[in-house]
């Protein structure tokens, strides 16, 4: 790989709508980023009032006391602190008190030693909101411009040179948008523009893509990936998979790269993990050697093998249709040896498998090395537990429903509709459909035979 093969910008954002992570988490993340070769972390989470909701109204005192030792800590480990405000759920992009607000609090970072800021308008209406911004401005591209200009101005007057991004409020698609035409034409190269892609999560993304939208806002895309963040619709799942189908010369058209992390940040290092390795050598990066490593590294040696064969289970995502792909071959040798070859032997082969869950699920749930991340994946390891357990009832309903033992075999039945009542109850996302289908598979035998 060539040194220059990389991404200028390397970075994680905590961006995600729900419970922010702990001020101790957050000193531990930027850590793991200095680590892993980041250089950047956004300060961004949607539930922080004062960087969103509350844009406007100043960090109470033992919230800048913790912000000061995050940006220290950002500044001792080379990793660039990105302090956010969201404005546009309320703001009066004509009221110049409004801008002043803004200006007060960017500045306040400044003096506290931030250099790189981000303006963010995403997940606000389409429309200008106020009568004095209806008036003021010819539409929402247009009041955005001439906010983030008067940002950019005061900014540029500060003694030391800073960075700023803006996220718009129309963030994907492929940049040929009148929305983001105008803001990049209107705006300086200088000022990066977050985009997550054709999609708010995208399943790929193409050096193409990222050409087209530099020709057609002036701008390369700094790509913000909603991987392996689970907040809102997907919050069920757990992105605990590689990062996959990012083109390897994504790096040669973008400004650079920022991965969108879980709520769950100890889950979220195993992915993040994956993206380092594609962000250093995205010529060279093999998505499933690269979370092998990922896993054994944060889960540990003693634990790998269990948590490996688990998180085989949970892949499921946008990135990656197939779901639970051992399993499913599994299932797909046991019906060919069952109606082909050694009845017994595929009985046998297919408990060994379910027990060999249900001891993994143990395992990761009670002597886990590294307990943090067993709490936070706590529910999916339980739901797979609980499946394990259908699966026992399933092979052994079978196994006596061959041999002619019917009344064991009515036994088995009972169990498997009782498990399989509890397991479908958690909502967490777990082997995708394909137990369920091996489940219906079976049910459908019983009701042939009776």
């Amino acid at each position: 790989m060539s040194e220059l093969a990389c991404f200028a910008i390397r970075g994680v954002i905590e961006g995600f709508y729900g419970t922010p992570w702990t001020h101790a988490e957050r000193l531990d993340m930027i850590d793991f980023l200095q680590r892993y070769e980041y250089n950047t972390y956004f300060y961004s989470p949607k539930d922080d009032l004062y960087v969103r909701e509350r844009w406007m109204k100043p960090h109470p005192q033992s919230s800048l006391v913790q912000i000061e030792e995050l940006i220290a800590r950002a500044s001792k480990g080379s990793i660039h602190f990105v302090y956010c405000l969201s404005p546009g759920l309320s703001m009066e992009y004509s009221s110049a008190e409004h801008l002043e607000h803004l200006l007060k609090k960017y500045s306040e970072m400044y003096q506290r030693g931030v250099r790189h800021f981000g303006l963010f308008f995403d997940d606000i209406p389409m429309h200008l909101l106020h009568d004095a911004d209806m008036n003021g401005f010819e539409h929402l591209a247009d009041a955005h411009v001439q906010v983030t200009l008067r940002v950019w101005e005061r900014m540029n007057s500060w003694p030391e040179q800073v960075k700023l991004v803006v996220c718009p409020t129309q963030y994907n698609g492929i940049g040929k948008e009148p929305y983001v035409i105008h803001l990049g034409r209107h705006l300086p190269q200088e000022i990066d523009l977050f985009w997550t892609g054709r999609f708010v999560c995208s399943p790929y993304l193409t050096d193409g893509d990222a050409i087209r939208f530099q020709e057609f806002t002036g701008h390369k895309p700094l790509y913000w990936d909603n991987y392996p963040v689970n907040d809102l619709a997907m919050a069920n799942e757990l992105h605990i998979g590689p990062l996959r189908h990012r083109d390897p010369d994504l790096w040669n058209h973008s400004a650079g790269y920022v991965a969108n992390a879980m709520s769950r940040p100890e889950c979220s290092k195993i992915p993040l993990i994956t993206t380092a390795a594609y962000l250093r050598d995205p010529i060279g990066y093999d998505p499933e050697a690269a979370w092998e490593l990922a896993v054994k590294d944060i889960v540990g040696k003693e634990d790998a093998e269990a948590f490996l064969s688990f998180a085989d289970n949970v892949q499921g995502s946008f990135l990656c249709e197939m779901e639970s792909p051992r399993l499913l071959e599994a299932f797909l040798t046991f019906r060919f040896q069952f109606l082909q070859g050694d009845r017994q032997k595929a009985v046998q082969e297919l408990t060994l498998l379910f027990h060999e869950m249900e001891q993994n699920a143990h395992q990761l749930l009670g002597g886990m090395k590294n307990q943090k991340l067993a709490q936070e994946a706590r529910s999916w390891i339980e739901k797979y537990r609980h499946w394990a357990k259908v699966g026992q009832s399933a092979v052994a309903l079978i196994e006596n429903g061959t041999s002619g033992r019917i009344p064991q075999a009515a036994f088995h039945l009972l169990k498997l509709k009782q498990w399989l009542k509890r397991t479908e109850r958690l909502p967490e996302k777990v082997c995708g459909q394909v137990m369920k289908l091996f489940v219906d598979a079976v049910m459908l035998e019983v009701k042939k035979t009776t």
